[in-house]
């Protein structure tokens, strides 16, 4: 009866552990999260947020940058310099030659979204922790009208784990 007792302790003690750090630790939450997304998609590459952000600023033109999320998320910010899935259907041709790097919250929409152009034959990769990982390197947020914004769509109120100089938007 002890060594149940002492096994749900140390099980019990472990979960307390695990809350605190998510608590206070947004980014070991996310981390945490988009470890359980990315098992969901096994083999297909992802593509990580700082490598983007340097992407980014050396202005190459070698990629394209998919939002595969709602309009309503992306009314709120994209990743500047972002098409969204429509878009990118439309003029497919255009990015045949591109590597496609595709996004969502958190990665879960877009890992399914990056798993099928790369079952068509494209250079597709999922964004590690999607938007929210974006704004734990300090990547530039866009509003609809193209200027620079400190707000995310962050799906709900449990996945608020942008960092606290941005604006949770649900």
């Amino acid at each position: 009866m002890s060594l149940l007792k002492i096994f749900l302790g140390i099980c019990l003690l472990g979960m307390v552990s695990f809350v605190v750090a998510c608590y206070v630790s947004p980014q070991f939450f996310l981390k945490t999260t988009y470890a359980f997304v990315k098992s969901e998609f096994p083999g297909l590459p992802e593509f990580s947020n700082q490598s983007l952000r340097k992407l980014a600023q050396d202005k190459r033109t070698d990629y394209i940058v998919v939002d595969v999320r709602t309009p309503q998320e992306r009314n709120v910010s994209i990743i500047a310099g972002a098409i969204d899935e429509a878009h990118f259907e439309r003029n497919l041709a255009a990015y045949q030659n591109k590597k496609i790097i595709v996004y969502c919250t958190i990665g879960y929409r877009s890992g399914y979204y990056a798993l099928d152009l790369r079952q068509k034959g494209l250079d597709a990769y999922n964004l590690s922790e999607g938007i929210l990982g974006w704004t734990h390197v300090d990547g530039l947020l866009v509003d609809s009208q193209g200027q620079a914004t400190s707000q995310v769509h962050v799906y709900s109120r449990p996945w608020n784990l942008a960092l606290k100089q941005h604006i949770a938007v649900f």
